[in-house]
């Protein structure tokens, strides 16, 4: 059984300075045994991850962090996947589109199994979008980092059709952990932990370091037992 893990950080397959086996290395030298890089529209940095973790003995899981608006303002989606649906070829064209603000092409591609609705004040998906299109192609959905979303939108945003909440996070006060691991409980969701690793060349206030915030084994547990196998 794993014992220590983080499921959140970037590479340079988005806007992380370390490449994916940089990233392995680190991980390992903090004692994590499974982890997920977490790369905004993108999963390009799974394989080369996947590769150097089965090396230094880290199990890694396939995931992306998905940028969605809700009424103009930010909303990060994090998705896992145990299984491989992530390499399906209209689910890589699908996050091409995403990453090129191509609403009208992702209409076009995907529009007649998924409703493609864009953000009224951003030319972006909205995040019901965004969760319906992970879920059509086998990913979990997670709200990312919580403590970031706009106080006067989180009640809603916490009635979309999540899976579970990064309800440990590197920025979070012990007040706010507790809080959205409530939440999780409340609703019946699993929770997640998560750094938002993106660099460790220099001074980064916004995000965290490698392990700083981890899920334990009996968090673990749960968390991948709720995976779409």
């Amino acid at each position: 059984m794993y014992t220590k893990g983080d499921f959140h950080m970037h590479s340079v397959a988005s806007d992380g300075d370390s490449t994916p086996s940089e990233i392995i290395v680190m991980a390992k030298e903090k004692g994590l045994d499974i982890i997920a890089i977490t790369d905004h529209n993108s999963t390009d940095s799974v394989e080369e991850a996947k590769k150097n973790g089965d090396i230094l003995g880290i199990k890694v899981i396939a995931g992306l962090e998905l940028s969605t608006r809700y009424k103009g303002k930010k909303v990060h989606v994090l998705s896992y996947f145990m299984n491989d649906k992530y390499k399906d070829i209209t689910f890589q064209k699908v996050l091409k589109h995403i990453r090129n603000h191509e609403i009208e092409e992702l209409k076009s591609l995907i529009g007649s199994e998924i409703e493609i609705t864009r953000d009224g004040l951003k030319n972006r998906i909205d995040t019901r979008t965004g969760i319906d299109i992970l879920r059509h192609f086998g990913g979990c959905v997670v709200l990312a980092h919580p403590v970031k979303v706009k106080k006067e939108f989180l009640e809603d945003i916490l009635k979309l059709n999540f899976d579970g909440i990064e309800a440990i996070y590197s920025k979070n006060t012990s007040e706010d952990t507790n809080y959205f691991k409530a939440i999780a409980e409340t609703k019946g969701w699993f929770y997640t932990a998560g750094s938002d690793f993106h660099t460790d060349k220099r001074q980064d206030n916004r995000h965290g370091r490698i392990g700083q915030v981890f899920l334990t084994e009996k968090e673990l547990e749960i968390f991948i037992n709720h995976l779409p196998k």
